[in-house]
């Protein structure tokens, strides 16, 4: 996930729940997947109960710690132990799923090698959109370019995109029982650059089906226009509504049919309108602060994960990367699960707090 700076920004509490509703184990020892709450407290604050197992989520593979969506990342994610892959989902030209986060080839995360064919009009192919790229020119590139926001990043020498089918590939090698979030990378404010949200889901839904994982599977959006379709394709599969301040709000291209004015600004009515199983916004506002800022206003507080409960949804903030907003998100927000870019270090507040912890599926 990303910030986008195409809207204008509203406050903390319209973005979670509307403008009237603001009020004064042992490492490795993974169990199946049932709840059962532990009460958790920090000094000068109410006990508030946290429902295990958590889902602890990989974004983009945990990019924090490895090239983003590469088999490394994969792999690496697969052999410390994390509940679900997190990744996304582009389009090519020849309409296959791509794993990326961009609508574009960027020259920060990748370089070109050599033209499919000698004169092919689109080469270079760095700066271009992947939706007007097919299969072959994608797979000239290498991203492998350090990236200068995460520094302790381990680089995957000479990666290539990969397909949507080779990440089930891979756990279908470790046979892992893992969970898969997968988004569709659709650019809700620049239509023309991405395919449509019917293409997204007949092709990312063949490929589960392909794959025989639907049971483990949840398409989440920014655009809410395809999560409905998901529904209507195979009602078992679950959806998540991706939102921050920057997509919910009054004229938004990103939110589909929903009236933002119909539901009284209020983000988690909304969503339980398009009956999905997760809402999931960014963690707070202004993204980035900790609870030792002075200007850390959470979206998901424990008030919003009730109101969600209470309408059938589960909360999945992203994404959350510092220890203490880790914490927090625990023990005094009690959210069901979290997005983040370095799963080691959630998996290391998991164990401090006693949790119980994914299971590994290392290599053989």
């Amino acid at each position: 996930m990303k910030l986008r700076n195409v809207w204008a920004v509203s406050s903390v509490c319209a973005l979670a729940f509307g403008l009237g509703a603001c009020g004064n184990a042992q490492e490795n020892d993974a169990q199946p997947a049932s709840s059962s709450a532990q009460t958790s407290s920090t000094e000068g604050s109410t006990p508030v109960e946290y429902t295990e197992p958590l889902d602890l989520q990989a974004h983009r593979g945990g990019r924090g710690e490895t090239t983003e969506e590469s088999r490394l990342a994969f792999e690496k994610a697969l052999d410390m132990g994390v509940s679900t892959l997190e990744f996304d989902i582009v389009m090519s030209k020849d309409g296959v799923p791509m794993v990326w986060h961009d609508p574009d080839v960027k020259a920060e995360k990748c370089r070109d090698t050599a033209p499919v064919q000698e004169g092919d009009p689109q080469f270079p192919y760095v700066g271009k959109d992947l939706h007007d790229l097919t299969l072959p020119q994608i797979q000239t590139l290498r991203c492998d370019v350090q990236l200068k926001d995460f520094p302790e990043q381990e680089v995957a020498k000479d990666n290539t995109m990969l397909q949507l089918k080779d990440v089930f590939a891979l756990t279908a090698e470790r046979q892992a029982d893992v969970d898969y979030n997968i988004e569709t990378k659709i650019e809700g404010d620049k239509r023309e650059r991405s395919a449509s949200p019917e293409e997204f889901v007949d092709a990312i839904l063949k490929e589960v089906d392909a794959a025989g994982v639907a049971d483990h599977v949840t398409i989440q959006s920014f655009d809410w226009r395809s999560l409905p379709l998901v529904k209507e394709h195979n009602p078992s599969i679950r959806t998540a509504a991706l939102y921050d301040e920057t997509t919910w709000l009054e004229g938004s291209p990103w939110i589909g049919d929903i009236d933002y004015n119909a539901v009284h600004g209020d983000a988690l009515e909304a969503a339980s309108q398009l009956k999905v199983d997760y809402v999931s916004p960014g963690y707070a506002v202004p993204y980035g602060t900790t609870p030792e800022d002075a200007d850390f206003h959470p979206v998901t507080t424990r008030e919003y994960v009730k109101k969600a409960h209470d309408l059938g949804m589960k909360v999945l903030p992203w994404t959350v990367n510092d220890e203490s907003t880790l914490r927090w998100m625990i023990e005094e927000a009690g959210v069901d699960g979290i997005i983040t870019d370095y799963p080691s270090r959630l998996r290391s507040v998991m164990k401090d707090l006693g949790m119980e912890l994914p299971q590994a599926y290392p290599s053989r």
